[in-house]
């Protein structure tokens, strides 16, 4: 193969033929991510994914096929086997590893084509979308109907995958709509449009009604990861949850006083302050005609006015 070896210790022609075939394992693992091609296609990526985890499932049974086809046919003597079996070990280990790069590396390109399809779909569906709503609607946003659509399609492809890589997808993914969304809702506005990253602003004005409905999109995206059967993968949503349940909450003014600090904590332990405020500063309150009849909102949801919501933003940012 035009390589050139150290000295090995062992049977000499034997650890040639075991570097030989560990090479030849490398040149195929890589052979076969190589092989894919046709970018943002999640079925190949998957099957190649998983056509190399086969590969290195086979070499313990490979390696041992050659060890014993090599000692029979008398390339090993008998005074070296020991030596020439822990070279064996070794350059299995090798090939092992070698596979196991290209594993990992197939799991991120999927990952990133993943998450590069999420962005896409986030930054199509909410740019100039109004979260100042002024009623509740009886169903999720479509951006959110649509986003579980695409990751059921996903989650359906990863068949060929280890069940370990597969449900570590999952969480990769639901955690990212996750993390997105919370940045999108809590993360201070930038300049219209998009970040210098790519990714969506930060909405700029929300009413409680925007609140509500985003709500009920978190408990959509829970109700299908918990609908996947991957343990505790509803618990990405979590924090998200914990911000849009706290800004509903009509003791919200009441918790936030120092001395309910720590029944807030207790019952909001994902909520940050931080987030409070920047939600507050963007928060479109009631009077002026902008929101509607306040009597109108349901019973469990809290609507402030312009003045409470100052009142509340200048607690808040009185403890940062």
């Amino acid at each position: 193969l035009g390589q050139s070896f150290l000295q090995k210790k062992g049977s000499g022609s034997a650890c040639y033929v075991l570097d030989c075939v560990e090479e030849c394992v490398n040149v195929a693992a890589v052979g076969m991510k190589d092989a894919d091609t046709e970018e943002g296609n999640i079925d190949k990526a998957v099957q190649v994914m998983a056509n190399v985890a086969a590969l290195q499932h086979s070499l313990p049974r490979l390696f041992g096929t050659l060890m014993r086809g090599m000692t029979h046919v008398g390339m090993i003597r008998s005074d070296q086997l020991a030596e020439t079996f822990q070279y064996a070990e070794a350059t299995l280990k090798g090939a092992d590893k070698a596979c196991d790069n290209q594993v990992g590396s197939m799991y991120s390109l999927v990952y990133e084509i993943c998450r590069n399809k999420i962005d896409a779909h986030l930054s199509y569906a909410l740019e100039g979308f109004s979260w100042v709503q002024k009623s509740v609607r009886d169903m999720p946003n479509a951006y959110c109907e649509g986003l579980i659509g695409y990751m059921r399609n996903v989650f359906d492809s990863l068949g060929p995958m280890d069940e370990g890589s597969r449900a570590g997808l999952h969480f990769s993914c639901c955690g990212h709509v996750s993390e997105r969304l919370v940045r999108i809702l809590s993360d201070r506005p930038v300049e219209e449009g998009t970040r210098s990253d790519g990714s969506l602003s930060p909405i700029s004005k929300i009413d409680a009604y925007g609140l509500k409905n985003m709500s009920k999109d978190v408990d959509e995206f829970k109700s299908f990861a918990t609908s996947t059967g991957i343990p505790q993968l509803g618990d990405c949503f979590d924090e998200l949850k914990s911000i849009t349940d706290a800004m509903l909450d009509p003791e919200l003014p009441t918790l936030l006083r120092p001395e309910h600090a720590e029944a807030r904590k207790r019952k909001y332990p994902y909520l940050s302050l931080e987030k409070v405020g920047n939600i507050l500063e963007k928060y479109v309150g009631a009077g002026g005609g902008i929101m509607g009849i306040r009597g109108k909102a349901q019973e469990d949801m809290l609507v402030l006015d312009k003045k409470e919501v100052l009142t509340l933003l200048n607690l808040v940012r009185s403890y940062l």
